[in-house]
């Protein structure tokens, strides 16, 4: 697990690994700057933008959070205050690096931002980047997908939900497969560890309703997911 400390920088709150980064550099979060300097290597698309980076040595993804649904037309990407630790951010970099802890296959958090603005704060995590490995919905695309992929999708939900996490967004997008075919999940905005429940099954069934939407579908895949997972999940 990481050894974290805070930095204050003209009004934000940035929250780094000190084994990374013994001195923060805190323009990681200013998109403008990065474009400018060279270290931005691209963007992906999804609910918000996620920014790639090379700085330093280090492969980074920055994502700055943004809501989704109908809220967003009117407020794009400001949360109501209510503490530091709260912060969706500073939350997800917390339980990110308890999952390392684990053994589960989640990146490396490196930093998070929390940025108050009045009674509001803006939000953005840098995460480890991933090499090689791309969204479960779009190797799809590629063809059929091996029964041990599957299977091993399946054994990472399993591991997950074993430590107590409810991905609160299990998708297809948030399940990414490396050139070994290793699976990793991503993505834990809003997650958080709890008991035993029906939330696990529920997580499996957000997952299939996003493989119908992404026409990723395959239902002899699926019940290799379910094997690998170990059956279908109890309450």
């Amino acid at each position: 697990m990481g050894i974290f400390s805070d930095l204050r920088h003209t009004g934000s709150v940035i929250r780094y690994d000190t084994d990374l980064f013994p001195q923060m550099e805190p323009r990681l979060f200013d998109i403008d700057w990065l474009k400018q300097a060279g270290h931005h290597r691209g963007s992906a698309t999804g609910r918000g933008e996620a920014h790639f980076l090379s700085f330093s040595g280090h492969e980074m993804v920055l994502r700055p959070f943004r809501r989704g649904g109908v809220i967003a037309k009117i407020n794009r990407d400001r949360y109501l205050r209510t503490g530091l630790d709260r912060a969706r951010s500073m939350r997800e970099l917390m339980l990110l690096d308890w999952m390392r802890g684990q053994g589960l296959s989640v990146p490396r958090p490196i930093a998070a931002q929390m940025t108050p603005v009045g009674m509001f704060y803006r939000a953005a995590i840098l995460t480890e980047r991933l090499l090689g490995a791309r969204p479960f919905e779009e190797i799809s695309r590629d063809g059929p997908l091996g029964p041990a992929i599957w299977g091993r999708v399946g054994a990472s939900i399993r591991q997950m939900h074993e430590a107590g996490v409810d991905h609160s967004d299990l998708n297809c997008r948030n399940i990414l497969i490396d050139a070994g075919e290793k699976a990793w999940l991503i993505d834990f905005d809003k997650c958080k560890r709890r008991g035993n429940g029906p939330w696990k099954a529920r997580n499996l069934e957000r997952l299939k309703r996003s493989l119908h939407k992404e026409n990723a579908w395959d239902a002899q895949g699926w019940a290799r997911l379910v094997d690998g997972y170990g059956g279908a999940p109890g309450t």
